[in-house]
C-alpha cells in the first residue's frame, strides 16, 4: 500500500500521546492504523497494544488485513469482548450473575419477555419498552422514562427484573460496559492486562457508558487512539453520540490526522454523497473527502418508477445489465433499503427470475428452530450442567412440561436463594423427595438429560464445529434443524479466536449469524437495510424507496441522523450508485413511512438542488441495453 502524506504524518505519532484519526469512508484508516502499530511495536516491543472495533463485522475485516500485513501481534477484539475478558478476570468486581451467561435473543423473545408480562399481567411490547428503558439508562447514564409505562409498572419491572436475573443467571449484552464502567470506578486494582494503548475504531458509534468507560481507562495512564468520522454516526437507537468523536481532541489533549482521500468511491459517487451530508445542519466544518486520482469516474442515477413492482422489475434489469455488461459479480451488488418492507417486492422479484439472493433469514431460521435451540441448551449443559437458561428451554420445549412446573420451581429457587438450574439439579440428586409437587415429566426430562450429558466426553480443545456436527452423527447429541452443519462450517470459517473453549464458541453462534446476514457469499447479491450496511463495500450499490416520507422515516428521532444513513448507503459503492423513488405505492409498501396509498410520492428531501437529476426508469433502461 502506497501511503498518502496524510497517512504517513500518523505514522511518526508519539505513541505516548493521545490521538484522533478523522477518517471518511475508503480513507484507508484501518490499514493505516495497522501500519501504526505494527511500527510502534518494532521500536517498542514491551508496549501492549488493543485495536478495538464496534462490530464483529468490523473486527473480522482487520483481522483480515492483519493477516494480509503478516502481523500476529496486533491483538483486536469488539469492545464488548473486551468488557467480557476484563470482568471475567476479576470476578465480582460488578454486579451480575456469575458465571457470565449473556441471554441470547432468542431466549430473550421466548422465555424471558413472556415470563416478565405473565408474572406482572401486562402485555409483551410493555415488556420491550421497560428493557429498552432500562438498556438506554445504561447507555446514555441517564434515566429515560417511556411515557408510555405507569410509575407503578416500572417499578415492578425493576422489582422483578432483579430477582429473575439472580434465579436465571443472565446478564444482557446492553449492560455489559455499564457493569465494565462499575467495576472501573469501584476498583483502582482492577485487572486491564497492563495495555499501554487502546485504538477504538468506529469511535462515533460509542455512547455516554463506552465514552465514560474510555475516560475511566485513560485515567489509568492508557493511551487513547479515537478513529471514525462523525459523518457516518447512525447509532442513536443505542444512545450513540458524535460528539464523542468531535471533542475528543479538546477533552484528551489530542493529536488530530484527518484523512480526506478516498481509496474507495467513485468520483461522481463521492460527488453526490458530499451534497448529501453537507446538509447536515450538524457539521461545523466544510471538509469532505476527496477521490483519489486513480478512482473510477462511477456511474450514478436517480430513477423514478410508476410503482413498487416497476421499481422492482427495474432493479431487476439494472442487476442484469450490470453483471452481464459491466461483468460486476452478484457478490459485488448491494441492494438497500430504508425498511424491509420495501425490500420484499424486490426479493420476490430477483427470486422470480432465478438472480440468486443471500437470505438473511435463512440461518436466523435455523438457530430458532426448536431443535436447534434444544441441541444448543444441551451444549450449554455440556460446559455448566447448572445452566439455568438452558434447563428453562428444555424444559419450556418438552411436551407436557407447562409453565406452572417451572414457576414451582422458580418458587423454591426464591425461596432457597439458589438459581434456577442448582436447584433442579440438586433435587435430581435425591429423586426431587423434597419436591413432590412437581410432575413425573420433569423428573423424567432432568434425569434423562443429566444421564446423556454424563456420558459426553469434552475434549480440552479442537475444532468445535466438526466435533459437534460427529457427535449429532454419532447420537451422542439431540438433532437440530437440517443446514446446522452448514451453519457450522461458516461459523468455522470466521472465527475471531482459535483458542475458544466449548462455551466460547457456543456463545459464538447468536453473533456469527448476524455476521453472516452480512457476509459476502460468492455468486449471490445481498439484500439489506441501510442500518446493516455500516462497513461494506461494493463495486454497485442500489438503493431503494429514496423517497420523501420514507427518507427521513418518520419515527427517526433525528432528520440529520437520516441523512447520515444515507450517507453511509450511498459510500458503499465503489463504481455503480443507483437511487430509486416511485411516483406511488399500493400494497405494503404503501405503508412504510408515512403511510400513503396511491397518494403522489415525491424526491427525497435530502436530494433536492443536487447535481444528479430525477430521470423516468423505464425510458432510463431502455436505453441502457440499446
Amino acid at each position: 500500500m502506497e501511503l498518502t502524506d496524510e497517512q504517513k504524518k500518523i505514522l511518526d505519532h508519539n505513541p505516548n500521546k493521545h490521538a484522533c484519526i478523522l477518517a471518511g469512508p475508503g480513507t484507508g484508516k484501518s490499514s493505516t492504523i495497522i501500519y501504526y502499530i505494527s511500527g510502534m511495536q518494532k521500536k517498542y516491543p514491551d508496549k501492549k497494544v488493543r485495536l478495538l472495533t464496534f462490530t464483529r463485522a468490523a473486527n473480522r475485516e482487520l483481522m483480515d488485513k492483519i493477516n494480509e500485513a503478516d502481523n500476529n501481534l496486533v491483538a483486536t477484539s469488539t469492545i464488548h469482548s473486551f468488557a467480557i475478558s476484563i470482568l471475567l478476570k476479576n470476578p465480582g468486581t460488578s454486579d451480575f450473575p456469575e458465571l457470565l451467561r449473556i441471554a441470547g435473543e432468542w431466549e430473550w423473545n421466548e422465555l424471558i419477555k413472556k415470563d416478565f408480562a405473565y408474572r406482572l399481567n401486562t402485555e409483551t411490547k410493555d415488556i420491550e419498552k421497560l428493557k429498552n428503558e432500562m438498556s438506554a439508562s445504561w447507555q446514555s447514564l441517564s434515566q429515560q422514562n417511556n411515557p408510555d409505562i405507569s410509575l407503578e409498572l416500572r417499578a415492578r419491572f425493576m422489582g422483578l427484573w432483579g430477582e429473575h436475573r439472580k434465579i436465571f443467571g443472565y446478564t444482557l449484552l446492553s449492560e455489559l460496559l455499564f457493569r465494565l464502567k462499575i467495576a472501573l470506578e469501584g476498583n483502582p486494582d482492577l485487572d486491564i492486562g497492563n495495555l499501554d494503548l487502546i485504538a477504538i475504531d468506529e469511535y462515533q458509534d460509542l455512547n455516554e457508558c463506552d465514552l465514560k468507560c474510555i475516560s475511566l481507562l485513560s485515567e489509568r495512564g492508557i493511551t487513547i487512539f479515537a478513529i471514525g468520522d462523525k459523518d457516518q454516526s447512525i447509532y442513536q437507537f443505542r444512545e450513540a453520540n458524535p460528539l464523542g468523536i468531535i471533542n475528543f481532541s479538546s477533552e484528551y489533549k489530542a493529536e488530530t490526522y484527518p484523512l480526506s482521500i478516498s481509496h474507495r468511491c467513485g468520483k461522481k459517487v463521492l460527488e453526490w454523497a458530499n451534497f448529501v451530508i453537507a446538509g447536515d445542519t450538524g457539521r461545523d466544518e466544510n471538509t469532505f473527502v476527496r477521490a483519489s486520482d486513480e478512482n473510477p469516474e462511477g456511474v450514478v442515477r436517480y430513477l423514478v418508477f410508476n410503482k413498487q413492482d416497476n421499481e422492482a422489475k427495474g432493479i431487476v434489469e439494472l442487476v442484469k445489465w450490470l453483471t452481464t455488461k459491466q461483468q460486476v459479480p452478484y457478490e459485488e451488488i448491494l441492494i438497500l433499503t430504508r425498511t424491509i418492507k420495501v425490500a420484499e417486492p424486490i426479493k420476490d422479484a430477483l427470486k422470480a427470475t432465478s438472480i440468486p439472493i443471500a437470505d438473511p433469514e435463512e440461518y436466523k431460521d435455523i438457530l430458532n428452530n426448536e431443535n436447534t435451540r434444544y441441541l444448543i441448551s444441551i451444549l450449554h449443559l455440556l460446559v455448566n450442567k447448572y445452566d439455568s437458561l438452558a434447563w428453562w428451554t428444555i424444559l419450556h420445549l418438552t411436551k407436557g412440561i407447562g409453565p406452572q412446573n417451572i414457576s414451582r420451581i422458580y418458587d423454591l429457587a426464591k425461596q432457597r436463594r439458589k438459581q434456577f438450574g442448582e436447584v433442579l439439579v440438586n433435587e435430581a440428586g435425591i429423586n426431587f423427595t423434597n419436591f413432590l409437587e412437581i410432575n413425573s415429566k420433569t423428573k423424567e426430562k432432568v434425569h434423562s438429560v443429566l444421564s446423556s450429558i454424563s456420558e459426553i466426553e469434552i475434549p480440552e480443545f479442537t475444532q468445535w464445529g466438526k466435533w459437534i456436527d460427529e457427535q449429532i452423527k454419532n447420537c451422542n447429541l439431540p438433532k437440530p434443524a437440517d443446514g446446522f452443519d452448514k451453519l457450522l462450517e461458516k461459523i468455522d470459517s470466521m472465527k475471531e479466536d482459535n483458542s475458544l473453549n466449548l462455551s466460547q464458541y457456543v456463545n459464538q453462534f447468536e453473533p456469527a449469524v448476524n455476521d453472516i446476514i452480512n457476509s459476502k457469499v460468492a455468486g449471490q447479491l445481498r439484500v439489506m437495510t441501510l442500518t446493516r450496511s455500516k462497513g461494506l463495500t461494493a463495486r454497485a450499490t442500489i438503493i431503494a424507496g429514496v423517497e420523501k416520507g420514507i427518507i427521513p422515516h418518520p419515527k427517526a428521532n433525528d432528520d440529520q441522523e437520516e441523512r447520515r444513513l444515507l450517507y453511509v448507503g450511498m459510500t458503499r459503492a465503489k463504481e455503480f450508485l443507483f437511487l430509486t423513488r416511485c411516483r406511488i405505492r399500493t400494497g405494503q409498501t404503501a405503508h412504510s413511512g408515512i403511510e400513503n396509498v396511491r397518494g403522489k410520492r415525491d424526491i427525497c428531501p435530502f436530494l433536492t438542488g443536487g447535481s444528479v437529476n430525477q430521470e423516468d426508469g423505464e425510458v432510463y433502461l431502455k436505453n441502457l441495453f440499446l
